[in-house]
Parts: C-alpha cells; sequence; structure tokens
C-alpha cells in the first residue's frame, strides 16, 4: 500500500478512480476543503471543487458527479436535504441535477448515460432511484421494506447492486442484493444478521 496523500495532515476520503485508472478524484478536509483530483500515483494534486463528497467519474473522465452532503450508511443520513452536482474537472464549473428530493451517494452508469443515487423521504424508508446525467426525472429502481443505499452500477450496465438494512435490535440483517437497471430481478447476494 502507498499513501498518496501523506503531506496532508487533515483527513483525505472517499477515494474514486476514473474509468481509465490514470486520476483519483477524492474528499479532502485540507484547507481549503472540498473535492481534489490526483493522478495515480499521487502526483499533481489540485482542487476542482469548494464542495463535495462521495465523487463518480463520467466515463469520459471529464466530469465528477458528487453530493453535497456526506454519509457513509443510511443511518447517517435520514432527513431529504442533500442535492447532486456535476463537476468539469477541467474548469471547476458546476451544475446542480434536479432530483425532485433528496439525493446522495451518486455512482455514474458506465455508459454515462444515468447516475445511481440513494434517497430519503420524510416517514420513509431509503430508496435508490436513476436519473438522466444531463438532468431529467429519477426512476425510482429500489423502494421496499428494507432501507435500501450505496448504488453500484455493473462494468456492462446492465445492473446496479446494493445494500439493504433490515430489522432493529436483535433481529437486524444486512444484506447485498444485485437487481436489473431497470429495478426488476433483484436477487440477494449475501446476507449477514447481527
Amino acid at each position: 500500500a502507498s499513501n498518496l496523500t501523506a503531506g496532508s495532515k487533515e483527513n483525505d476520503t472517499m477515494a474514486a478512480f476514473s474509468a481509465d485508472g490514470k486520476f483519483i478524484a477524492f474528499r479532502s478536509e485540507r484547507s481549503p476543503n472540498g473535492i481534489y483530483v490526483m493522478e495515480q500515483t499521487g502526483e499533481n494534486v489540485r482542487r476542482v471543487s469548494d464542495i463535495g463528497f462521495h465523487p463518480s467519474w463520467s466515463p469520459d473522465g471529464k466530469k465528477i458527479v458528487v453530493s453535497d452532503k456526506a454519509a457513509a450508511i443510511h443511518t447517517v443520513h435520514t432527513v431529504p436535504n442533500s442535492s447532486l452536482f456535476v463537476i468539469d474537472v477541467a474548469t471547476g464549473a458546476r451544475q446542480k441535477i434536479e432530483t425532485n428530493g433528496d439525493a446522495i451517494l451518486p455512482n455514474w452508469s458506465p455508459n454515462g448515460h444515468r447516475i445511481a443515487f440513494w434517497f430519503v423521504t420524510e416517514g420513509k424508508l431509503p430508496a435508490i432511484a436513476t436519473i438522466p446525467a444531463a438532468g431529467g426525472t429519477p426512476v425510482i429502481v429500489a423502494e421496499n421494506d428494507a432501507a435500501d443505499w450505496n448504488p453500484v452500477w455493473s462494468p456492462d450496465g446492465k445492473q446496479i447492486a446494493y445494500n439493504t438494512f433490515t430489522g432493529s435490535g436483535s433481529d437486524t440483517e444486512l444484506g447485498l442484493w444485485v437487481m436489473n437497471a431497470d429495478g426488476t430481478g433483484a436477487t440477494l447476494l449475501l446476507s449477514s444478521a447481527f
């Protein structure tokens, strides 16, 4: 393992490789904080945005989508108040994607056409949706009796893997599911009770 941000005394987290593997985007709490990009070797570090968490690259490596709030697991994000922004890596220009509500932990599809994200609605469990990368109407693809979060596209873009959380107390179960990109055919791959 190589520490690519050894010169930073603050937290550097949420690293994401570009599709070609040449660059890494990450969240840094250094001053000034925000979203940074560096070469895979840790060289040429530069800030591309003063906002953002959970960066995900467009397939062509020209843009990054971020949420303006951070959450590691669904229980950390319970109030619907997060938005998505697309950041141009070269210029730093950003555009808000209107999702008609909450949106967090985005993940760009391999073909570049859609972005998956999870969201909460007041009084409901977290669910998963996709939206056109250029903006448009979100499509809910996972909404059930479990808290669904952390969507990740398969390399061919045909499926989405995601986590679920059900129960409480001694009946709590964490699951890893995969479904077709349109939300059909959900299959449990792995579960763990704790």
